[in-house]
């Protein structure tokens, strides 16, 4: 739906939209030289270099508003009022809110490809290429965190057309770095390079978010080793299935029963149960329902009459339980988190004294709790982004908790910069976020020797890694 301009009463501002309860409002930025208007009357400016001058302040303005509140909560009075532009004036350069995030995305990616290539192109030797790649990457985000930021994370909630934009940048983007760090394509099935992308994205925008990007340039060396430390070949027998389209016949084997059961409906009438039991069904067919939902329709579709509905709930009792259906959405986010968690940790402990093999069972359950919770799989891995900042921070929380089970002691590997642990991670969860965002979920399982070399290599090498991973797969 096109987004219209908004009337407003004189003298009074309009009040920004929030993304959700946990979110702020969207406050457009003190008056910068990027958003100065140009002088007003006869200036004798060539109207084209207006009319680039004023894409340039609303482009640059998207990227501001959504890293502070994300794409949701931006609203066309914000976009206008902060790039000092009028709403008519705005529509007559975009169609709507998407298409001006297309063209500040756009924007952004081109800058990061030419200053990627450069970086490339300009030094002989490989072993300067990368860091050097590196570099101008964390320069660009030190220089432009905002843009870098809608690059690396804030597609991710703009709409299926943006979304699609994204996956052909980032299969071309893998394309140029694996042809580049061997000199000829990959091999079907090893998905290394994306996963190592994915990390560095994750880094990134981490420190995007916690406004630490200048740390950044300093990290391409450490970056750089991480991901040469992969040989160029995949060891046989690890190659990934495709994430190709869904197959709906698929269905969780016997083995890979799901791990919760869905909560049935409590018979009409008295029941002996006690208010807590009655509260804990009720709660949890909410979550279910909020998830496939979500999964179903998306989450712009989801609705406190629809949820309450398939929950077999009253629009009371919703209210009485979550207060809003971002408060839903933030429950079966935190129930998703939280059972991905707990399979992945009793998992590693059965395992405890053997680390590699304990970070293997772990991936393994992990793998196959998702594919077996395909709603919970897509709402926490795909569709947090398009939440709140405070899913965000959900995600974050818990990606910190997987971390923790991905550094081994100094006794039992070698040890390695704090930024690798948080690459590793970050690389598992996109390669994750690929397959369940494609339907796949289903197939996970058997990505799992792919996800354990990933994992081990830097601590073990290759070799050892290898040996591990392939005992750690559906057949392991």
């Amino acid at each position: 739906m096109t987004d219209k301009p908004l009337r407003r009463k004189p003298g009074k501002e309009p009040r920004p939209a929030r993304a959700g309860r946990a979110s702020q409002p969207v406050r457009p930025a003190a008056r910068s030289a990027r958003y100065r208007p140009l002088p007003t009357g006869s200036h004798g400016l060539d109207r084209d270099a207006v009319r680039r001058d004023q894409g340039a302040r609303l482009r640059a303005a998207m990227a501001e508003l959504i890293a502070a509140a994300g794409y949701p909560a931006v609203r066309i009075a914000d976009l206008a009022r902060l790039a000092h532009v009028s709403p008519p004036t705005l529509y007559s350069l975009y169609a709507d809110k998407q298409q001006l995030f297309l063209g500040a995305y756009d924007d952004v990616a081109r800058r990061a490809g030419e200053a990627i290539v450069h970086a490339f192109d300009e030094h002989d030797r490989d072993e300067l290429r990368l860091p050097a790649a590196f570099r101008a990457f964390g320069e660009l985000a030190a220089e432009d965190p905002h843009g870098v930021s809608l690059l690396v994370s804030g597609a991710l909630a703009a709409g299926p057309e943006v979304l699609d934009r994204r996956r052909h940048l980032l299969d071309a983007l893998e394309a140029f770095v694996g042809a580049r760090l061997d000199g000829s394509p990959r091999c079907e099935g090893d998905l290394i390079v994306r996963a190592q992308l994915g990390g560095i994205r994750e880094v990134t925008a981490a420190r995007l978010r916690a406004g630490r990007q200048r740390e950044l340039p300093a990290l391409a060396d450490t970056l750089s080793r991480w991901v040469t430390c992969y040989p160029q070949r995949l060891p046989e027998g690890l190659a990934a299935p495709a994430a190709g389209a869904h197959d709906d016949a698929a269905e969780p084997t016997e083995a890979h029963a799901r791990s919760r059961p869905p909560s049935a409906p409590l018979p009409s009438g008295r029941s002996e149960l006690s208010r807590q039991a009655i509260v804990k069904s009720q709660r949890e067919r909410i979550v279910d329902a909020t998830a496939a939902i979500v999964a179903e329709k998306g989450l712009a579709a989801l609705t406190i009459p629809e949820i309450a509905r398939r929950a077999n709930v009253s629009h009371e009792t919703f209210y009485s339980i979550y207060p809003s259906k971002h408060d839903a959405f933030l429950g079966a986010q935190k129930v998703g988190m939280h059972q991905a968690l707990r399979v992945t940790v009793e998992a590693y402990r059965a395992h405890e004294r053997d680390w590699p093999a304990a970070v293997g069972a772990g991936l393994h359950a992990l793998s196959c709790y998702l594919a077996t919770e395909p709603d919970h799989a897509r709402l926490t891995m795909v569709d947090t982004y398009a939440a709140s900042p405070a899913a965000i921070a959900t995600r974050e929380s818990a990606m910190s908790a997987f971390r923790a089970y991905l550094t081994p002691s100094h006794e039992r590997a070698p040890a390695q910069h704090p930024v690798v642990v948080e690459a590793l991670v970050g690389g598992i969860w996109q390669l994750l976020h690929h397959y369940v965002e494609r339907g796949c979920a289903h197939e996970l399982p058997a990505l799992t020797p792919q996800l354990t070399y990933f994992a081990l290599t830097p601590f073990l090498g290759a070799e050892h890694a290898a040996s591990v991973a392939l005992a750690a797969g559906p057949s392991g």
